[in-house]
């Protein structure tokens, strides 16, 4: 046994295990308060997005909703929380982490959609052909980032063993 310096008996130090929940271990708050209030006020910009996109067509709730989860993630554990525990977004962004991205069959409707806003703006509301060419690249360029660069999971619908079978193929 150790002795301290008041030469009394000490235990030695115990290995402790702790585990920490997933929610936990991926919510690294920044230290820095500029940046901290940059993340915040970028996530709060991107929530207000996400709020306003679900009653404008085309523009995209889940990828603003993840994208303040994100900001708030390194800004304020209270308001990932929150946001995590909202009704309305909250099971998007869960849906995403415990997939760990979109289906195949997501990205298609996502794809549909907003091809079919792209066009019906640029046909039918815009009448300037600059503008109109604007829309349908960054249409485009949506497009590719979604099919491309957007992790594509694993549909829940699949039995387990198809899965494996395309793992192996």
């Amino acid at each position: 046994m150790n002795r301290n310096r008041n030469n009394e008996k000490v235990e030695p130090l115990q290995q402790a295990a702790v585990t920490v929940p997933d929610k936990k271990a991926k919510l690294e708050i920044e230290k820095n308060r500029i940046r901290r209030g940059l993340y915040l006020a970028g996530g709060t910009l991107s929530l207000a997005l996400a709020i306003l996109g679900i009653v404008l067509p085309g523009l995209p709730v889940t990828p603003l909703a993840l994208l303040s989860a994100f900001l708030f993630a390194k800004s304020s554990e209270r308001l990932y929380n929150w946001l995590l525990n909202n009704r309305v977004l909250g099971p998007r962004i869960k849906n995403y982490q415990r997939r760990k991205g979109v289906t195949r069959k997501g990205k298609v409707g996502i794809i549909a959609f907003m091809t079919a806003m792209v066009l019906f703006s640029s046909f039918v509301v815009i009448h300037h052909m600059p503008v109109r060419i604007l829309i349908l690249s960054l249409g485009l360029i949506g497009l590719i980032v979604v099919w491309f660069f957007v992790p594509t999971a694993i549909d829940d619908s699949a039995p387990v063993g198809e899965e494996k079978d395309k793992k192996e193929k």
